[in-house]
């Protein structure tokens, strides 16, 4: 008498796929520092920062008087430019996960049957 055995059982190692999965990850954020936009945005810090050295020569260079107001336009330099840094970079940084997030599903529609199935009926639905 033949029988068979359905195993349940992964047939990768967790460990291996989280290694791809993290190298891919690795390998895509190399690929997204070296686009255009990135060097545009290392250029404006690096401005940012000129200009903000710029400022602490004329406060190391002025009188007692106006000492005061060099500050102020030195300490708001430097807070402009973190805050308009800090927002690139979180839109990066969200670009980055939803993109991640993309390709998890379709690395996982490619391997299973019922998320592919409802990836087309969605995509059916919108049509």
């Amino acid at each position: 008498m033949t029988t068979f055995v359905n195993l349940s059982y992964t047939t990768s190692h967790p460990g291996v796929t989280r290694f791809e999965r993290a190298y891919a990850s690795a390998k895509n954020g190399v690929q997204r520092l070296q686009q255009e936009s990135t060097y545009a945005a290392v250029l404006l810090m690096f401005g940012a920062l000129s200009l903000i050295a710029s400022i602490y020569d004329i406060v190391d260079a002025s009188q007692e008087g106006q000492e005061l107001g060099a500050w102020v336009v030195l300490w708001t330099a430097i807070l402009m430019s973190l805050v308009v840094f800090g927002k690139y970079c979180k839109r990066q940084l969200v670009a980055w996960f939803k993109a991640d997030r993309e390709a998890r599903m379709w690395d996982s529609a490619l391997t299973d049957h019922r998320v592919m199935a409802d990836i087309r009926c969605a995509q059916s639905r919108s049509a």
